[in-house]
């Protein structure tokens, strides 16, 4: 008889403590238990360690090299850009970051010791004219190549190879001064980048002493454009590397 009496009572007990508000803990465990994970921290740290979001990858995108001032993107997985991207890229290449400048101040200095042109002296106000000019030169040549690439569908960046092999990758520097990604991730002449090579090139000669001529000297330097278009696909090639060796020292 008091087992029958036992019974009834444990099982009211049992009813009792079912109706009772579960403690945070045990809500965590209730709903880890159904299924429910959405805010558990193994969940949030899932997410974390998930895809990047698109603001990482906006950057990702418009990431510009420290030393050539230009973009990079990658052969492997290849992705155009956006018009919101094209436009932070542009800014980046030629304003707002260490790059921009420091191939203008390197040229400038080159002139200053090839006295380059000699008309301007080898004195402070000769350089200052010299690095004004290669300046206007540079911010000319990134302002034609932004509207132009995307008008014609072509990536403004170095697109680095997707080879491990050092020869084949070098090789691959070089055939970009002259190549670029369309939007669909197919090579094709970069005639959007080099067109605003040889154009700011000629549009410069305006402001150096008047024997410079566009045809001449503009499509001289143009040349030269090119030609140092492809030493600095190399940094950008092997940029990993060189980093991996900067952060030893």
């Amino acid at each position: 008889m008091s087992l029958l009496i036992q019974r009834p009572m444990e099982v009211l007990r049992g009813e009792e403590l079912s109706l009772l508000p579960l403690a945070p803990t045990q809500k965590a465990t209730a709903q880890t238990d159904n299924g429910d994970d959405s805010k558990s921290p193994n969940h949030e740290k899932g997410i974390s360690q998930g895809h990047p979001s698109s603001d990482q990858q906006d950057r990702n995108s418009v990431d510009v090299n420290p030393i050539t001032g230009v973009g990079t993107a990658s052969a492997v997985n290849y992705r155009p850009l956006t018009g919101r991207e094209r436009w932070r890229l542009y800014f980046k290449q030629n304003f707002t970051t260490v790059g921009a400048y420091l191939g203008v101040l390197v040229g400038s200095a080159l002139d200053e010791v090839e006295h380059q042109p000699p008309e301007w002296g080898q004195d402070t106000a000769g350089y200052g004219q010299r690095l004004v000019a290669r300046l206007g030169t540079s911010v000319v040549q990134g302002t034609l190549q932004a509207p132009a690439c995307a008008l014609l569908g072509q990536d403004p960046r170095y697109i680095r190879s997707g080879s491990e092999k050092p020869w084949s990758r070098a090789g691959h520097a070089f055939l970009y001064s002259l190549l670029t990604y369309n939007n669909e991730g197919k090579p094709r002449l970069a005639a959007a980048t080099l067109g605003s090579y040889y154009a700011s090139s000629m549009i410069a000669t305006s402001w150096l002493p008047a024997r410079y001529t566009p045809l001449g000297d503009g499509v001289r330097d143009g040349n030269r454009q090119v030609i140092l278009a492809g030493l600095s696909n190399l940094v950008q090639e092997f940029w990993p590397e060189i980093k991996k060796i900067l952060s030893r020292k």
